[in-house]
């Protein structure tokens, strides 16, 4: 095939998208720091009045530049960001972000599951910085993928920000979509930058409650970028704070699985060859190493352990470090979701990150759980607390090796476990995704 040949066929936006690439390196550039002090400096010059006051002008800008990457002051926009086009095709495009486990993640690919059953010539996109893109090819839903910043030696915050708003750029450019979903802590600048002048796409936060009070804020103006901010319960009356030209919205709690969708008891028992009499406890915690013996999860495992009825099975997250630790009732899980396999356990000892707290509620899983005090943002200590007052868990909140013990003993006991699983079964929990998934179908249909 000639040069000439392959010119011809190539797609007819193709050149388009070359000069919106090339218009939006420009504006970088105008916007750069070292660009907008030096012309600063010229303009100065050209205009000799001006440097009588550039003792203030020119701390002024290098004030409101710091401020802007600090994400205190909205950057400022030169306008050559060329308008998207204004004929979108029926497409969402889902953005999870990737924390310190599945939370965003799982709650985008559980909307993504109710959006496909509301709407099935819809096309579901997703554009992620989580690594298991392999869940969604076997769930049908086409993806993209930019690795975090973390994962690139020395570079800088700015440049993975361009790469970031340089291929969504792309995707919206590719799929039109009508509407948006970016689901995490905190909003990439990048990201912002792409969405900014998408004026025909529907552009939603999914925004997690339960944030620790000295959560590190977000940048100035993030909020101002959507059009409306959807917050999951955390298993209570949900408080949202209005912000002015954006709709607040709260939905009940998502998680992936449905109670449909558990398998029978002996299906894990037999694959992993545990007796049926067993009592079998679901252990994940991703706190500390397991051959640590002053570790929350060695501490764990070795109170199991002193009951002869007992075995584990260790939940091993799939985007964190294998687990080795070799004992005869002891085994390792690394699947997703985890959830499909609850029918199979008599109770859980659990973290307190969202999916969770919520999964062993919404399925009657009696649970211990012992809440990360550590995270960054993440308040699940509240979480747990709240779903404690309600009765559907035993939090730890400091975890010696007698307290360890003491929650441990309370769930062998049958009775107590029977009466906790009831207790979680008088918590209202609908499912949050099919809530979300009608709505947004509803919006872009309009």
């Amino acid at each position: 095939m000639t040069e000439d040949t392959q010119s011809e066929i190539q797609p007819r936006d193709s050149n388009e998208r070359m000069a919106k690439q090339y218009q939006r390196e420009i504006s970088r550039l105008r916007l750069s720091p070292s660009f907008r002090i030096g012309t600063h400096i010229v303009k100065a010059f050209e205009r000799p009045w001006k440097l009588l006051f550039i003792w203030i002008s020119l701390p002024v800008l290098l004030w409101k530049v710091a401020m802007e990457r600090l994400g205190r002051r909205e950057p400022v926009y030169d306008g050559l960001h060329l308008p998207p086009a204004s004929e979108t095709r029926n497409c969402i495009i889902l953005f999870p972000t990737n924390g310190v486990g599945f939370g965003h993640f799982t709650r985008m690919l559980a909307v993504a599951r109710s959006l496909r059953k509301a709407d099935r010539n819809l096309e579901i996109v997703f554009f992620t910085t989580m690594p298991t893109l392999h869940i969604l090819t076997e769930e049908g839903f086409p993806a993209y993928h930019v690795s975090g910043k973390s994962h690139f030696s020395d570079m800088e915050p700015k440049a993975w920000n361009s790469v970031c708003e340089e291929l969504l750029l792309n995707v919206f450019a590719i799929h039109r979509p009508k509407a948006f979903v970016f689901d995490g802590a905190f909003p990439y600048r990048g990201m912002l930058n792409a969405i900014k002048n998408q004026d025909e796409m529907l552009k939603i936060w999914m925004k997690r409650g339960t944030l620790k009070s000295n959560a590190s804020s977000i940048p100035v103006g993030s909020v101002q970028h959507f059009d409306t901010i959807i917050t999951p319960s955390d298993g209570s009356s949900t408080k949202l704070e209005a912000v002015e030209g954006v709709e607040m919205m709260a939905c009940d709690p998502i998680v992936l699985a449905s109670k449909e969708e558990l398998l029978p008891r002996h299906v894990l028992r037999s694959r992993l060859g545990i007796p049926d009499e067993a009592i079998l406890v679901y252990v994940q915690l991703g706190a500390g190493r397991i051959n640590d013996i002053e570790s929350e999860i060695r501490m764990t495992i070795d109170t199991l352990m002193e009951n002869q009825d007992v075995y584990v099975v260790i939940g091993e997250s799939m985007i964190g470090e294998r687990i080795e630790f070799n004992h005869s009732r002891v085994r390792i899980l690394r699947d997703y979701p985890n959830s499909f396999y609850f029918n199979s356990f008599d109770f859980a000892i659990i973290a307190g990150g969202y999916n969770s707290i919520h999964e062993v509620v919404r399925f009657q899983l009696p649970s211990i759980c012992y809440p990360n005090m550590n995270t960054g943002k993440d308040d699940q200590l509240m979480r747990a607390r709240l779903i404690e007052e309600a009765g559907g868990i035993v939090v730890v909140k400091h975890r010696t090796k007698r307290a360890i013990k003491e929650a441990i003993v309370k769930m062998l006991d049958s009775e107590f476990r029977t009466k906790l699983g009831n207790d979680s079964s008088e918590i209202n929990l609908e499912d949050g995704s099919t809530e979300v998934a009608s709505w947004l179908v509803n919006q872009i249909s309009m």
